[in-house]
């Protein structure tokens, strides 16, 4: 491809679009999309429980230390089907360009989106790509929709939960939101502070497989811990 910035038939649907695919996001995710020429793509299924989830991504900035907005959007959505105990499969992928926004950018966000799913062993089945006027977006928006399969019974949940249980976390809280604060606002500490966003079905499995009983799990997003308890209280 000759152009360095997405234009505006990039969306179309034509010849543009289709070279942007081709030459540039399918290289990207040669092991881990699942091309087709239907309108749905057919999926091969075994007889568990069906976990699935769509979240959509809008961060700002779109790199921030140790990640970018395509890291957060693969990681977001399998969290989410791990969060119900189940083993995330199939992604679906919808983005939204600016024109004007820079292709070796959007190169960049592919490519992680590719190395988060070969760590999971996720295949992209579907997606969309549109574009909209220069001025009326933000660089890239994406969504993500997850299928995942679920691995034990029961199926973790806030219908679990009972007087007593206890709360664990995984590591320190509000890293992830502190460096998006941190590098929006060009603020500096003396730490080398990196956002800790990071697929959590490897924990989930290696819980189960101790047959640890769970009963109920969070993925900490926006409010944070006190906005989850409070949700299930």
């Amino acid at each position: 491809m000759d152009q360095q910035r997405i234009l505006l038939a990039h969306g179309n649907g034509g010849k543009l679009q289709q070279d942007l695919l081709e030459k540039v996001v399918f290289p990207l995710w040669q092991d881990v999309v699942m091309p087709s020429t239907r309108d749905s793509q057919i999926l091969s299924w075994e007889p568990n429980s069906l976990a699935i989830s769509t979240d959509s991504y809008v961060v700002n900035p779109l790199f921030f230390p140790g990640g970018n907005i395509g890291h957060l959007a693969i990681c977001g959505t399998t969290n989410d089907l791990a969060m119900s105990g189940a083993q995330p499969l199939y992604l679906t992928v919808s983005f939204i360009l600016e024109e004007g926004f820079a292709l070796e950018d959007f190169k960049k966000i592919v490519a992680s989106m590719g190395d988060q799913a070969r760590t999971l062993g996720v295949r992209i089945a579907a997606g969309d790509l549109k574009v909209v006027d220069k001025g009326k977006g933000d660089g890239i928006y994406i969504n993500t929709a997850g299928l995942g399969r679920t691995m034990k019974e029961p199926v973790p949940g806030p219908d679990r939960l009972r007087p007593g249980a206890k709360v664990l976390v995984s590591g320190d809280l509000a890293r992830h939101g502190l460096v998006i604060m941190m590098s929006r606002e060009g603020m500096e500490f003396s730490s080398d502070l990196v956002s800790d966003c990071a697929p959590l079905w490897p924990s989930v499995r290696a819980l189960q497989e101790m047959n640890v009983d769970i009963l109920c799990l969070r993925d900490l997003t926006r409010g944070g811990l006190a906005t989850a308890l409070h949700e299930l209280a």
